[in-house]
């Protein structure tokens, strides 16, 4: 098995522990550090999977690194790059034997190990659009026919056969990129989450009851708060982001039932505060997008039900205070949209039925 500290770091096992002193004094002084791993040990300890994205990729190698060393489990490494193929993650050529085996990835399902994969940014889409329906779905299909796909899927269908591999209910992925986040962040955008400076959040992505993607962005020149949540049962799909740029604060909060789709986007600049909510039910679709700049105040607020859609826009800047609120149901559709400067204050509530 390949340790993820082999692949960072060669040599004696003195230099081992000198590399993880180094952590050890480089995640004490930073104390955004420390909170970004609490906050990533709870999430990947809850079953979550990680998207680490940062500029440069430097950080995230130090951070995936430094919960590896705390959670101490049983670890899988793959380095994906432009002619990396589905084939590619299924199996891989053992040098020692001369036969085909199971890749690392194939084995870390299977026995519940942790699973870092670097690179992401550097492989063909349709290998990181594999490793997302893996990510947000738990299944997919590989290249040499079998299925992967959870415990629950197989005695539903009653499909036991050597073509399904169960996912093991401690299997977690550690996935870092750079530059981009697509495809992970959205299963129906093609535009890449690009990276500014000094910004710093976080992305929640879930899928019914699928584990969920807690997606972090790293560059610490920020020292605000951000904080996301994403809750969905059944078949849908919620997903919450937060980032904040100065000493303000983001919140993105994004909960979704039935069939539904809920979206929130919290984006705080400066020392403004935005504040993203969407309750989600039924088939209904709905987002909420909250920016908040200078020190202004931004809150949008969305709550569908039914089949019906709705969007809020909250947009404040200076010491402005803009706050949009939409309620939906039945089939109804409906729009809204606050934007303040100034020392404005703005709201536009709609309710539709």
């Amino acid at each position: 098995m390949l340790t993820f500290a082999e692949t960072l770091y060669t040599g004696s096992e003195q230099q081992l522990k000198q590399n993880g002193e180094v952590l050890d004094e480089l995640f004490s002084d930073i104390p955004q550090l420390k909170k970004v791993i609490d906050v990533l040990l709870g999430d990947i300890q809850q079953g979550n999977h990680l998207l680490l994205v940062e500029e440069q990729g430097l950080l995230n190698k130090n951070i995936a690194y430094r919960l590896l060393q705390i959670l101490n489990r049983p670890t899988e490494y793959i380095q994906l790059h432009r002619d990396t193929t589905i084939e590619s993650l299924t199996v891989k050529l053992n040098d020692q034997t001369g036969l085909y085996e199971d890749s690392p990835l194939v084995k870390a399902i299977e026995y519940g190990h942790l699973l870092v994969i670097d690179d992401a940014d550097k492989a063909p889409i349709n290998v990181t659009c594999s490793l997302n329906t893996l990510m947000g779905k738990g299944e997919t299909v590989l290249s040499d026919g079998r299925i992967i796909t959870s415990n629950k899927m197989i005695n539903i269908s009653e499909r036991k056969s050597a073509n399904f591999i169960p996912v093991h209910e401690e299997f977690r992925m550690i996935v870092m990129t750079s530059h981009t986040g697509f495809p992970f962040l959205g299963k129906d955008s093609l535009t890449p989450l690009v990276l500014k400076a000094g910004q710093k959040g976080t992305t929640v992505k879930a899928v019914g009851s699928s584990p969920v993607i807690t997606t972090v962005v790293l560059g610490f020149s920020g020292t605000g708060t951000h904080t996301a949540t994403a809750v969905a049962t059944g078949t849908s799909e919620a997903t919450a982001t937060a980032l904040t740029y100065g000493s303000g604060s983001s919140t993105a909060t994004a909960t979704a039932s039935g069939s539904s789709s809920s979206t929130a986007i919290a984006h705080s600049y400066d020392a403004g505060h935005a504040t993203a909510t969407v309750t989600t039910s039924g088939s209904s679709v709905a987002y909420a997008t909250a920016d908040a700049h200078n020190s202004g105040k931004a809150t949008a607020t969305v709550t569908s039900t039914g089949s019906s859609t709705a969007g809020a826009i909250a947009y404040a800047q200076d010491s402005g205070v803009a706050t949009a609120t939409a309620t939906t149901s039945s089939s109804t559709s409906v729009n809204v949209q606050a934007i303040a400067s100034g020392t404005q204050v703005v709201t536009d509530t709609q309710t539709m039925s």
